[in-house]
């Protein structure tokens, strides 16, 4: 069994944590509004979450990575706006459904996981089940664009991930 050191020893390993580190005080910043009392408590587990959270094998695109961005935070602000609208109006008609997403551009992969955790942090939208041939999708209030959502959301990840999670049926 090999033991999982907490402190670095190499200068890439120091680099990642250094990252991860970063990484996590924007976010600590962003939640906390910037408030300067929300750093006494959140700078001892920023650290302890850099020490012991594990690697991810995530590949540095930062193009992809921007793209990606600029288009969760769209989707976030849309469907967010969507999610109000909604709740605003109570005697609208929802449109509930649970949606079918062939997998086209990603394998089985962390790639897969990726994207399904991403629709979950998208208003509106909760991942039911993930198979090896579909994903589905619940929506709150079904519109025709969402399908094209998906399509473009599957297109992204692969963009992040380097088409290294090309499904081998495509690439023949």
């Amino acid at each position: 069994m090999t033991r999982r050191r907490l402190l670095p020893t190499r200068f890439g390993d120091w680099r990642g944590w250094a990252g991860r580190l970063a990484l996590l005080a924007l976010l600590w910043w962003m939640l906390g509004g910037g408030e300067a009392e929300s750093w006494r408590w959140g700078m001892p587990a920023i650290i302890v979450a850099a020490l012991v959270m594990p690697t991810p094998d995530l590949p540095l695109r930062p193009l992809a990575w921007l793209r990606l961005l600029t288009l969760a935070l769209w989707l976030g602000l849309r469907g967010g706006i969507e999610v109000a609208w909604l709740a605003c109006r109570p005697r609208m008609q929802l449109d509930t459904r649970v949606i079918e997403h062939r997998w086209q551009r990603l394998d089985d992969t962390s790639g897969r996981l990726f994207m399904a955790t991403l629709i979950n942090l998208l208003p509106g939208t909760l991942t039911v089940r993930i198979d090896s041939d579909r994903l589905q999708v619940h929506v709150l209030h079904y519109r025709h664009g969402i399908v094209a959502m998906l399509q473009r959301l599957e297109r992204h990840v692969e963009a992040l991930f380097g088409g290294r999670h090309r499904r081998k049926e495509s690439a023949a």
